[in-house]
């Protein structure tokens, strides 16, 4: 047998955001006997430095801070003395400071890794022009969605056979609905009441999340429902904005801010109904996580959640910036009990078929074999 391949894995941070958490499922469920793969962080170390190790994966951090930016030279180091098989890019600072360096160098196997349509890169010609570049030195792109690889070849004018669609994946044994007492202990953990109504906002407090219309609709569902309790798990730079506004809509006393939550699947234990406000998205963890947790999802239907969901099959979707859609839906849903347990059902049925992180890296890692054998 064939040693196992060395994969190095380069991410702007550690922090919280989605990509984060796949990369850390992906890395988990890597087949060691093939793969061994290794984390280079950009910049500092963040949240997930810990559960990284934790998962028998080293992790390089390239520098103290994003500037002065160390991390060019260190990445440069790392990836000329690591002796790596394939190197996979995760996230912006990646793709644009650390991949050239493995462009330039004439490494065989780079692949990228493309999380969302984001807006950043239609508002920024210059930022576009230098993703399409180096997109096109890549030997793969992988998007997380159709819409994902639509956007690469009509804005980056991508060869079609180098993108290929893997959606994001979570691991369904982790991700289960609340059995037994675990829906009371998970809301004593967050300091929930144990009898309210919870809907809940995951994410990153940041523009594309748009959880001022979140604040907004909790404001009008609440002039139906004051007993309902609307609680917000993530951080950001937003963080304070979004208190105030909540304080300026006279709800802060029913929004419940809970920061960074590091046990995701106690949290979704702790909330009826998911609610995703996002301008647009790729195929967001937390769409995935809390669908398998059995939790009915109202969301934005955009991009990779339009293609995971059905609206009145899965979920239940609307136009983004739609409040009296949005709100429409959460009415139907607080009402409707047994609405909630079919969208449940099917939900978790749709992540259990589709989105199971094993099937996932498996279709990862056949990208690694195909690129490989080429070399």
């Amino acid at each position: 047998m064939s040693a196992p391949r060395r994969i190095l894995h380069v991410i702007d941070s550690l922090d919280l955001g989605g990509a984060q958490t796949f990369l850390l499922d992906l890395v988990s469920h890597h087949d060691r006997t093939r793969f061994i793969p290794e984390v280079a962080v950009m910049h500092g170390k963040g949240i997930y430095t810990k559960a990284f190790g934790d998962a028998g994966v080293s992790v390089h951090s390239l520098s103290p801070g994003k500037f002065p930016p160390f991390y060019i030279l260190n990445f440069w180091k790392l990836m000329r003395g690591g002796n790596y098989d394939l190197l996979h890019f995760h996230l912006f600072g990646a793709n644009l400071c650390a991949k050239p360096i493995a462009v330039m160098s004439g490494h065989p196997a780079i692949v990228v890794h493309d999380q969302c349509n984001d807006a950043s890169r239609d508002q920024n010609p210059l930022l576009l022009a230098a993703d399409a570049f180096w997109n096109r030195q890549s030997h793969r792109i992988i998007a997380v969605s159709e819409s994902t690889r639509r956007y690469l070849l009509a804005h980056e004018d991508l060869d079609d056979s180098s993108v290929i669609t893997i959606s994001n994946g979570i691991d369904t044994e982790r991700f289960r609905p609340a059995i037994g007492a675990q829906r009371k202990q998970a809301r004593s953990e967050l300091g929930m009441p144990a009898d309210a109504f919870v809907i809940g906002g995951v994410g990153r407090l940041v523009s594309q999340k748009n959880f001022l219309l979140f604040l907004k609709v909790a404001s009008n569902i609440l002039k139906h429902y004051p007993e309902v309790r609307f609680a917000i798990a993530g951080t950001g730079p937003l963080e304070p904005i979004l208190q105030a506004e909540a304080e300026n809509l006279g709800i802060s006393s029913q929004i419940i801010f809970l920061g960074h939550v590091s046990n995701r699947q106690s949290l979704y234990h702790a909330l009826d109904i998911l609610l995703i406000t996002s301008d647009f998205e790729g195929t967001p963890m937390t769409l995935l996580e809390a669908m398998a947790s059995g939790i009915p999802v109202v969301a934005s239907g955009v991009d990779g959640i339009a293609e995971v969901c059905s609206d009145g099959v899965n979920s239940l979707l609307a136009h983004p910036g739609d409040s009296a859609a949005f709100e429409k839906s959460l009415l139907r849903l607080i009402q409707d009990e047994t609405l909630r347990g079919d969208l449940a059902s099917a939900g978790r049925q749709t992540i259990l078929e589709r989105y199971d992180i094993q099937r996932i890296t498996e279709r990862i890692e056949r990208v690694y074999c195909d690129l490989l054998q080429k070399i």
